[in-house]
């Protein structure tokens, strides 16, 4: 079925056997004859979302090497064998790197899926509240996958149309002002156009709360505090949204949806399909017994950091969800090295491309920390900004969310002490979740925490990456970051 759909997407308008063949096959699936009825509409818009499950380009794998890997929070474990991932650890990457390039060329492939669907759905004869619910999620993936781009490469050649001819394609590089420009317009579409909340039957789509949450991340990105912290405190005054009183939940298989997940990438393992997430490049290689013989077909690729999984303090129960040391599958107890724990589904443990967990892109704990940031940079430590960052800390440590703590709560910081607790907590509680980079970036602070930790290569010019040599090999009309050469 995926198949089916990429091909129905991807067929530029006009094509047809006639061109090849002098035929005309009636039941020949072109752009032509596809965009009719409202099943169509909805295909496409699938389409759309089954691009960002493309787990090894983009969520998880894509980002991760990106923002996970070339931070303090991972390192290159034994399974790696390729040369281009060790690069990015490193901080020897250059132009010609394929796990740069697969990561640009999948986005804008689902941003190509995304555009065409904003383009051709408005003609399809559907209820107008259905239609602009479809072009609304079809923008709202656009933007969240422009809003990643944008932050690690800076200017972007913004496609917005379906690309049907050859002279469309060498589009230079915009400005990061008009990316975000446009990011902000297709996010408030969504404020306008998405479901209130999902029934069963949409279940894991974008709502009101996935635009107005990736809002507060944009404006606090573009530094913008007032406006992030009027769209956080939309969602934190959201009665339907909460923390969990438990982080582990967060992350278990039987509550893949819950009041604290705003968004999240779907995954349905345990179909035989190979559909589920894929959980082998972060499981410890050949070392967990299984009861029948053999051991589970872990491959040690993605691995945190020592110093990550020791900088927990005592009593953080973020640390055992985020990391495991041992784990026994019914053949007795092994232990290893910390390994990533948070997504892995103890169900899946003979198939590591079947685990049910869904992948969080926007979680509520995402909009108290940006709540607290924001409050921070407008007018310094306030009340409400240390509530915002303790609630956070309280189901950390187990105690009750709403009632102060004395022995756990944040209190009588300077403005900058606050910036870097804020930053400290977020790293802490996002580990393995693709947001460590970004945030380092935000606050200015990735070069110095890796100097400080003992990286000597990082450069000022990381703070951007280098759009791929192939990309601009192809199109005459884009530039390169400063900095790289091929």
């Amino acid at each position: 079925m995926k198949k089916l759909i990429y091909l129905a997407i991807f067929l530029l308008a006009g094509t047809s056997c006639s061109d090849f063949l002098e035929e005309n096959p009636s039941s020949l699936m072109v752009d032509s004859n596809f965009y009719k009825t409202e099943a169509d509409a909805d295909a496409a818009i699938v389409a759309v979302y089954d691009g960002l499950n493309d787990q090894s380009n983009i969520y998880y794998r894509g980002f991760y090497l990106l923002s996970e890997l070339t931070t303090d929070n991972a390192e290159c474990g034994q399974g790696v064998a390729n040369a281009n991932i060790f690069a990015l650890d490193g901080y020897t990457y250059g132009p010609v790197n394929d796990r740069i390039y697969v990561l640009y060329q999948s986005v804008y492939k689902t941003i190509a899926n995304a555009n065409v669907a904003i383009d051709k759905i408005p003609a399809i004869p559907i209820a107008d509240t259905k239609k602009n619910r479809l072009l609304a999620e079809a923008k709202f993936v656009r933007a969240l996958l422009y809003f990643n781009m944008v932050r690690l490469f800076g200017d972007l050649p913004l496609v917005l149309n379906q690309v049907t001819s050859l002279d469309d394609v060498n589009i230079p590089r915009s400005e990061t002002s008009k990316v975000y420009a446009q990011i902000i317009s297709d996010l408030e579409f969504g404020e306008q156009n998405l479901d209130a909340t999902n029934a069963s039957g949409n279940l894991g789509r974008a709502t009101k709360a996935s635009a107005t949450g990736l809002l507060a991340k944009v404006y606090l990105t573009l530094k913008d505090y007032p406006k992030a912290r009027d769209k956080a405190k939309t969602i934190l005054d959201n009665t339907q949204l909460g923390l969990l009183d438990n982080y582990a939940d967060v992350f278990t298989p039987q509550n893949r949806y819950n009041k604290e997940v705003i968004f999240s990438i779907q995954n349905k393992g345990n179909t035989g399909a190979g559909n589920g997430f894929a959980m082998a490049l972060f499981i410890p290689r050949s070392t967990i017994a299984l009861p029948g013989g053999g051991t589970v077909a872990g491959n040690s690729a993605d691995v945190p950091t020592e110093e990550f999984y020791k900088s927990f303090k005592a009593g953080d129960l973020r640390k055992d969800r985020t990391f495991f040391t041992e784990y026994d599958a019914g053949a007795g107890k092994a232990t290893f090295r910390p390994h990533w724990y948070k997504f892995f589904d103890p169900s899946s443990i003979a198939n590591l491309g079947e685990g049910t967990l869904n992948y969080p892109v926007i979680r509520y704990a995402d909009v108290l920390l940006t709540y607290a940031e924001a409050l921070n940079e407008i007018n310094g430590p306030s009340a409400e900004a240390f509530e915002a960052v303790n609630k956070v800390r309280r189901r950390a440590y187990g105690k009750a969310i709403a009632t102060a703590n004395p022995d756990i709560d944040l209190q009588g910081l300077s403005k900058t002490a606050l910036q870097d607790a804020v930053l400290e907590e977020r790293r802490w509680e996002f580990g393995f979740e693709g947001q460590r980079w970004f945030d380092l970036i935000r606050t200015g602070k990735l070069l110095s925490t890796l100097q400080a930790k003992g990286n000597t290569a990082i450069k000022d010019y990381h703070v951007l990456f280098p759009l791929p040599q192939r990309e601009l090999d192809v199109n005459k009309s884009l530039t390169q970051n400063k900095g790289y050469t091929n």
